[in-house]
């Protein structure tokens, strides 16, 4: 009760802080792509339960088309100023919305489309277990080009052995993941990743005590790689 309430107020609190930003990217998005400004998605939720999850739309007017569900690695769909935006985040600033409706938290597992929940199998549906958050491991470890099975895999690993620790360590590195990708959209020298995959925080934040040779096969099964492997920068 006492955390639900420290929510409410959070996230009042960052409405007003954030306020300012979201009206720039606002003006930015309805000059580059006019349009509605909020969108709506249905999204599935903890146990299973469906609520309407908002976000700035940042997507061009009518070009869902027969494109995938999921925002690929430099997708046609967004404009590169839509793009910068969608890298700073501040296109989920709405869904602190959600969190004061109670239908997300602050930390936890994405949110999926009804279609895409419905592809679940039984370990997939572990993570419905949780109350999806506005931030949590797949924002650290995944980005775009998203592959729903892999982000399941983290989600399921992370918040099956979660602690508030744990938690906070996510709060608290998501700002310096964000300016990190703001910066790759901004800076011509700075290289975009084209692997979306970033075991580093992923690493970190599942060892939990475990030699190199465990961390390195819970890697290999969760992500598909070694956790020697290096990072792939994109292009």
């Amino acid at each position: 009760m006492l955390y639900r309430i420290f929510e409410i107020w959070a996230a009042l609190l960052l409405l007003m802080v954030l306020l300012p930003f979201f009206l720039i990217a606002v003006v930015l998005v309805q000059l580059d792509s006019p349009g509605k400004v909020i969108f709506r998605q249905r999204r599935i939720g903890k146990k299973g339960r469906e609520f309407v999850l908002y976000k700035l739309r940042t997507m061009k007017k009518n070009a869902n088309g027969a494109y995938p569900p999921h925002t690929q690695v430099n997708d046609p769909r967004f404009s590169p100023i839509c793009r910068l935006v969608r890298a700073t985040c501040i296109d989920e600033i709405p869904q602190l919305w959600n969190i004061i409706k109670g239908d997300m938290g602050f930390i936890g597992p994405r949110p999926e489309l009804p279609q895409i929940v419905e592809q679940y199998d039984d370990e997939q549906r572990g993570v419905l277990e949780f109350k999806p958050g506005l931030l949590g491991i797949s924002q650290l470890v995944l980005r775009e080009g998203v592959n729903y099975r892999i982000k399941l895999k983290i989600e399921n690993a992370y918040y099956c052995h979660r602690t508030r620790l744990k938690d906070c360590t996510v709060a608290a590195l998501t700002p310096f993941v964000i300016m990190s990708h703001t910066l790759g959209r901004m800076l011509p020298w700075k290289q975009n990743r084209t692997e979306y995959i970033d075991a580093r925080w992923f690493r970190f934040l599942m060892r939990n005590g475990k030699s190199p040779a465990e961390m390195s096969e819970f890697e290999r099964e969760i992500l598909g790689i070694s956790s020697s492997a290096e990072t792939t920068e994109r292009t």
